[in-house]
């Protein structure tokens, strides 16, 4: 029981031929819930095994955006290779791609010829900015799209000059929503009383995407357009201590009391400017600053003991490193270990809501399996052989760590 509720794709058959963060996270998020994953790559690989440095192709966001799949290497240039690809199609549920519109239907692999054959397929299609329209071919980068759908201002320093968030937001926030997609597709092909038995072309854009995770700034941009914006909450942000830096913020009356408490700041509840939250906004930076001189007086810890006490919302600004040893993610298991080539163990998330318990799977290199999968698919050893000298697939013999 245990087992099926933590793969509750197990069974189903993915084939991924995406390249980059968005897609194959996406197939990653599935492969993590039981389903099984190939990836098919071109003869030199995803690209993104050559972005951010690493070894024999492995880049960071290589191995987690393809943990626990099988990867063949296939030339979908050649008319074999997409003979091969459109096989391979035939037994998969769910499809994976992120070409630009109008590519797969010039290979031959589009929705319409792979559903003639395979009704039951899901066909998700992941573009920059939509299947038409006046960007529908222009290139999509996540840097692209912090630009375009306004995260780069959102993130804009205190001078006003926009920032783009380092790392991937819009990438990582499609991969999600196109999980769900995926998610609500094979539900109503599977699971629906009425359900019909047959598959859909699911499209997405990282652009749609970009705009649905931003949906309340948005809108505060719109409500509140040429009128004063009160913040969320006052205090709220980032406050150097003596150390280090905290983050604070004030939800609620009894946290304020309490930050007051904590700050030795109690006259602060009896000034009338302070009085409530509506008033604190409309005096945010000075409170804030004044919060902000008290806070630089003492260390990290001084301040973490004295917030737990009065049970002020807070947290350190921590790293990565700080946060792979932090107790309460040690306590609760978010993070594994894989084993993975060529570099032997690395911490890694789990992926929430999994089983937090024995070894993450590794991620492939660029045609690991690509003989094994072809035998799989009732290809001989000859086969393999010709389609090897021929260029239509390559592979790379699998390695030990």
């Amino acid at each position: 029981m245990v087992e099926t509720d933590a793969c509750p794709y197990a069974g189903l058959n993915i084939l991924d031929l995406s390249q980059g963060i968005a897609g194959p996270y996406c197939a990653a998020l599935l492969g993590q819930q039981g389903a099984k994953v190939i990836k098919v790559e071109p003869p030199a690989g995803d690209w993104i095994r050559l972005m951010g440095g690493g070894k024999e192709g492995m880049s960071a966001l290589a191995v987690v955006n393809n943990l626990g799949k099988r990867s063949i290497c296939i030339d979908a240039t050649q008319t074999e290779g997409r003979a091969l690809i459109l096989a391979m199609a035939q037994r998969a549920d769910v499809l994976v791609e992120n070409f630009r519109p109008g590519v797969m239907t010039k290979l031959g692999l589009d929705y319409a010829k792979l559903a003639a054959s395979n009704p039951r397929i899901i066909y998700l299609s992941i573009s920059g900015f939509g299947e038409s329209g006046p960007y529908a071919h222009k290139p999509a980068t996540d840097s692209v799209l912090q630009a375009m759908a306004g995260m780069a201002l959102a993130n804009r320093d205190a001078a006003g000059q926009p920032r783009r968030f380092s790392i991937m937001v819009p990438d990582t926030a499609t991969a999600l929503y196109a999980a769900q997609c995926v998610g609500a597709a094979l539900y109503a092909r599977d699971a629906q009383p009425n359900r019909s038995g047959r598959g859909r072309h699911v499209q997405v854009s990282l652009a749609e995407c970009c705009a649905a995770f931003q949906a309340g700034p948005i809108l505060d941009d719109f409500l509140f357009a040429g009128e004063f914006k009160p913040p969320i909450t006052v205090p709220a942000g980032v406050f150097a201590t003596r150390d280090g830096h905290v983050v604070l913020a004030t939800l609620r009356e009894t946290m304020w009391q309490g930050l007051c408490r904590a700050l030795e700041r109690e006259e602060w509840l009896a000034e009338p400017r302070f009085a409530t939250a509506a008033l604190r906004a409309r005096v945010g930076e000075e409170i804030n600053r004044q919060v902000a001189a008290v806070i630089a007086g003492r260390d990290t810890s001084v301040w973490a003991a004295l917030f737990d006490q009065h049970d002020v919302l807070f947290a350190p600004v921590q790293g990565y490193a700080a946060l792979r040893e932090d107790p309460q993610m040690r306590h609760m298991g978010y993070f594994g270990e894989t084993d993975q080539t060529p570099y032997g163990k690395l911490p890694l998330p789990r992926t929430p809501g999994s089983v937090r318990s024995g070894t993450l799977p590794s991620a492939p290199r660029a045609g690991e399996h690509t003989r094994e999968i072809l035998r799989e698919f009732g290809y001989s050893a000859e086969d393999i052989d010709a389609m090897t000298r021929s260029g239509v697939v390559s592979h790379v013999e699998p390695a030990a760590i």
